[in-house]
């Protein structure tokens, strides 16, 4: 944002004491960041006001004119070519030495005339953006004279970084800024020179739907503009700061805002009788002041005349509802809008502009009428006969009074580290605007309205106010003193940590991070439906999730528009009418032909995590499909369930992508944190070497490798270190499961009268079992 500090000059009493160049390091640190400060119209030189005398047409170069113009001093000869030069019209002269930046002016033959001078637009001086004519000055300024003495070229431009402002409303105008300069140098702020007399009158027939949406609406109708000339001083107070000069009643709108933050609106008031503020309706187009069509939806504010749209509230008027050159009596609307609901239409429109931008902000609803009474001294100022055919009328659900914060004094000495005089709380407050009445242990501090919305709400905030005020460079530095002590372990938070490592690292899993409430439009899609826990005030989006895994397959369906096959996990919790419950769920996305890999792939998934993070073994066991999930096996862990591996059904896949399937591990993070690290046993490692032997065991092709697993468990052997399920083979009614056992001695090395005992005993322990080998 660009700030005039000649705008500020007006406000400020004394304010040519002030050091304007160099300020500006001390504002970053008071108040917000300066980006750049730059000094303008000091490069013009020599430049004085000019008169023409004569005006001839060049005699072989039509687009010139020869001219005869009175610098004060005589009659000097200029070519120039400006469409609008005629006799007796004053405009800027840069005589004969004079200089424009680095270009110095010096007299020079044109076509056969020598021109003693130049005659300058408004873009050549670089006080406007019109360069198609020279400016034209007003009759009553004296030739002659210089002519920064009467109009404030020179001036000081200082860019404030916008993200530095976001939570203070009140500095996106500049008067704002000139309260805070005032503070920091202890000038006094002068009173803003408004409109004081009774307006008298009706009111306009004005009716505000949802006060919610629009807290204040002030408007007032003004006849009899007949001057629509804007003043050269503010027209170019407008080009410094980014806007360009369009007419009177348009510049005096932009220019309240640039100097109160306020934004307002004149209307053309022919055919206006009644204005609705209100929300507008779906598929409704609407054609804006630049000419664009723009699409209305039901959540956009509008403003109506005869139930007709000519607004969109807080963001731009409509093309009907423009000022024109023939322009004489206005509607003036000054209003506060709700900063979401200005937020919110301005991204839908793709329309963001300087008024939406301070709505945005959450204005003070108090500004309103200090805005209008402002913008009518100003208009009368150049206008002095304008009329009232109404008086202000203000619509408002309530008064926005200013709340009181008690400001503790020990509150102050224990942040700042000393203790403040009343004399300097007060001062520094009552700069500020804050009203403060002394206590024996603390102030009562009345805020200003236009610090109450968003900004200065709690003790700590007034706190911050002395603070930078005082000086963050002149607190004094002291080491703390404190306790060293050990911390307190959080040992399910490290748990968490060690498990998105292991996923991450040894698997390549990716994690993600979702929301804690369902996608409304996914669930739509899915054609499934939650009847859980909802959030108040959200039409959409507004189911707490129950199941973490349904809930990520918003993330799948995003990413399978980039990847064929993937694999992700989130920590998150999950909710119920009753409970919360932390989650790990897995999910692998493959194509639907390797549905067995990737089941078995994550049973030995979620296996490895609990032993290498527990050293726990799990099991599990044929579960029971349920809702949107098939093919369900229960995690056990000691005869508990932990959790569960699964497979989403071919309807949801069906809404997905058909030619995928998605693997679900879903893991009970609450009961993992309860499972107890079990300690490891190590077993010396035998100096004589072991042997292998493979069987293939055949079983029903209905019983399951658990099932061999639970008979191979309860077999013992002296000689037996280990076993393991090396292969499978299903034929047409059994299936061979070849399981390699490890067998060896701490003692000696086995000879074949060992290997046979072991042979003899294990097949008498299957023949047991009703099973047998492949021989």
């Amino acid at each position: 944002m660009k700030i005039s500090c000649n705008i500020l000059k007006s406000h400020i009493k004394n304010s040519d004491k002030i050091d304007w160049l160099n300020i500006w390091d001390k504002f970053s640190i008071r108040t917000a960041e300066v980006e750049g400060v730059i000094q303008v119209g000091n490069d013009l030189d020599r430049i004085i006001v000019g008169e023409v005398i004569s005006c001839e047409d060049h005699p072989t170069k039509p687009q010139y004119h020869v001219l005869k113009v009175n610098d004060g001093e005589g009659k000097v000869d200029v070519l120039c070519g400006a469409p609008n030069v005629r006799v007796g019209l004053k405009s800027a002269f840069v005589q004969v030495g004079g200089r424009i930046g680095d270009f110095v002016i010096e007299a020079k033959k044109i076509a056969g005339v020598t021109s003693y001078g130049m005659l300058c637009s408004g873009s050549e001086l670089g006080i406007s953006d019109d360069h198609e004519g020279i400016i034209e000055l007003p009759d009553n300024y004296e030739v002659g004279r210089n002519i920064k003495d009467y109009l404030a070229i020179e001036d000081i431009i200082v860019e404030i970084d916008n993200k530095s402002l976001t939570n203070r409303p009140d500095l996106w105008g500049h008067y704002g800024i000139a309260r805070e300069i005032s503070a920091i140098t202890g000038h006094e702020l002068l009173p803003l020179d408004v409109y004081e007399d009774e307006i008298e009158g009706e009111d306009l027939d004005v009716v505000v739907h949802n006060y919610d949406y629009c807290p204040r609406y002030s408007a007032i109708k003004i006849n009899n503009i007949l001057n629509k000339q804007t003043p050269l001083n503010m027209q170019i107070q407008l080009f410094y700061v980014g806007m360009r000069s369009i007419s009177l009643l348009v510049d005096l709108t932009n220019y309240l805002m640039i100097e109160l933050g306020q934004p307002m609106h004149a209307f053309d008031a022919a055919g206006i009788n009644k204005i609705e503020i209100g929300l507008g309706e779906d598929d409704t187009t609407f054609t804006t002041l630049d000419g664009i069509n723009r699409k209305i939806d039901a959540n956009t504010l509008m403003i109506k005349n005869n139930n007709k749209y000519f607004a969109i509230a807080g963001i731009m008027g409509g093309l009907e509802s423009g000022i024109n050159n023939d322009t004489n009596s206005i509607i003036l609307e000054s209003a506060n809008f709700d900063a979401y609901v200005i937020r919110s239409a301005s991204i839908r429109l793709g329309l963001r502009t300087e008024a939406s931008a301070r709505y945005e902000k959450s204005l003070d609803p108090n500004l309103t009428i200090i805005a209008t009474k402002r913008f009518i001294k100003l208009l009368k100022n150049v206008n002095p006969e304008i009329t009232f055919a109404s008086r202000i009328t203000d619509k408002k659900a309530v008064e926005f009074n200013s709340p009181t914060i008690l400001l503790y004094k020990s509150t102050i000495k224990r942040n700042l580290g000393k203790e403040l005089d009343d004399d300097f709380v007060v001062k520094t407050l009552s700069a500020l605007s804050f009203k403060v009445k002394i206590m024996e242990d603390y102030y009562e501090v009345q805020v200003p309205t236009f610090r109450a919305t968003k900004d200065v709400t709690i003790e700590a905030d007034l706190i911050e106010e002395l603070s930078r005020m005082y000086g963050y460079e002149n607190i004094e530095k002291r080491p703390l003193k404190v306790d060293l002590t050990f911390g307190v372990e959080n040992n399910e938070y490290q748990a968490e940590y060690n498990l998105k490592q292991f996923l991450a690292l040894k698997y390549g899993l990716h994690e993600v991070h979702s929301y804690v409430w369902y996608k409304t439009s996914l669930l739509d899609k899915l054609k499934i439906k939650k009847d859980n826990v909802s959030v108040l005030g959200r039409s959409e989006d507004n189911i707490l999730r129950d199941d973490l895994a349904l809930s990520l397959l918003d993330v799948v369906n995003t990413n399978l528009k980039l990847k064929e096959q993937f694999s992700i996990f989130e920590l998150g919790t999950t909710m119920t009418d009753t409970t919360n419950h932390r989650k790990l769920v897995i999910l692998m996305v493959d194509e639907i032909n390797n549905t067995e890999q990737v089941y078995l792939k994550l049973k030995e998934m979620v296996k490895a995590l609990f032993i290498n993070l527990k050293n726990v073994t799990v099991s599990f066991q044929p579960g029971t499909s349920f809702n949107y999930y098939t093919k369900v096996l229960d995690v056990i862990i000691n005869h508990n369930i932990v959790g569960q591996v699964k497979l989403f059904t071919g309807d949801v896949l069906s809404n997905i992508n058909r030619k995928k399937i998605i693997a679900v591990a879903d893991i009970n993070i609450n009961l993992f944190h309860e499972i107890n690290n079990q300690t490891i046993l190590y077993q010396e490692i035998s100096k004589y070497p072991s042997v292998t032997l493979d069987y293939s065991i055949i079983m029903d092709h209905k019983l399951k490798y658990q099932n061999l697993k639970d008979i191979l468990l309860s077999f013992e052997d002296q000689y037996l270190i280990n076993y393991e399920l090396i292969d499978k083979y299903l034929m047409k009614d059994v299936i061979n499961y070849t399981v390699r056992f490890t067998i060896g001695s701490l003692n000696k090395t086995l000879d074949q009268v060992d290997i046979d005992q072991f042979k003899t005993k294990f097949l008498a322990h299957l023949k047991l079992n009703n099973l047998k080998i492949v021989e």
